[in-house]
């Protein structure tokens, strides 16, 4: 589709000449995101001679220019722009461009290939690095290919700090200096090393989800202030905790590693959030 119309004659003939490359190096690119070695890919397999620079640009042109709107590849851009709603990366974030999983300056060969091109949301885009993977744990999860799901392995925590700024466990008599929401990554004890490894980069290192989760945090809360209120007035601090839980329940029939299910259960099972320390969280 991107070489079909709208192209010189000259440019059309380069592009034509790597058609069985192209075709060859996705079947390559599929079957290392199946095993898991993508990190094992050789760069030099996927780009023309280096000296032909001009074959490399003509390459990555066919997704600058030639899936632009307008343009012949655009209905490929397109699908994989619409596959998702929102971001597959981090739940949260509304899907509006394209991001190479293999990046197109390094793989020019995959800079076309529908499942090298992932929807994605403008904030994730941004964080993710133009590089390529050089071991297992750099690899990044593919939404198409990678199945955590059923496991639960993200969660969060509330941590009081005192007058010093130490983290202390707040009782419901306390009073903290000031607080701040945590997410993180626990691995089930089923997952090998690696694995786990693997998702903490993917989770800090490539997509910086803790700051996003934790900004999604300070605007959700203060919406529900007022049930917070009700249930401590209805029940004390078990009917606080019992709201946080049907909250988390609820939130999980869809994703069990979504940031709102990992920051309910993690408000209740904090004592002082409970017991009255709402009304300091949801002021911010």
């Amino acid at each position: 589709m991107c070489i079909s119309g709208q192209i010189t004659v000259s440019t059309l003939e380069i592009l034509q000449s790597y058609e069985l490359r192209v075709i060859v190096a996705a079947d390559a690119y599929e079957r290392a995101c199946r095993s898991l070695t993508l990190h094992q890919l050789n760069p030099t397999h996927f780009s023309p001679d280096p000296e032909k620079k001009d074959h490399k640009k003509a390459l990555i042109d066919m997704y600058d220019q030639r899936m632009q709107i307008g343009r012949p590849g655009r209905p490929v851009y397109e699908e994989a722009r619409n596959r998702k709603g929102k971001c597959p990366i981090c739940g949260v974030g509304r899907v509006r461009q394209v991001d190479h999983h293999m990046p197109k300056a390094i793989f020019p060969y995959l800079a076309t290939v529908p499942i090298n091109l992932l929807p994605i949301c403008s904030d994730c885009n941004r964080e993710k690095l133009n590089k390529a993977p050089t071991c297992y744990t750099e690899q990044t999860l593919h939404p198409y290919f990678d199945e955590i799901g059923g496991d639960q392995w993200l969660r969060a925590r509330l941590i009081t700090l005192d007058n010093g700024g130490e983290p202390f466990e707040a009782r419901a008599s306390d009073n903290p200096q000031s607080w701040r929401i945590d997410f993180y990554v626990d691995p089930p004890s089923t997952w090998d090393s690696d694995q786990a490894e693997r998702v903490k980069y993917h989770f800090f290192e490539a997509y910086k989800l803790n700051d996003i989760y934790e900004d999604q945090a300070a605007d959700d809360l203060p919406g529900l202030e007022l049930a917070f209120e009700q249930a401590f007035a209805a029940g004390g601090a078990p009917e606080v905790r019992a709201s946080l839980e049907d909250l988390a329940r609820s939130r999980a029939r869809p994703n069990r590693n979504s940031w709102m299910v990992a920051l309910y259960e993690g408000l209740a099972a904090n004592d002082w959030f409970c017991s009255g320390g709402f009304h300091e969280v949801v002021k911010g």
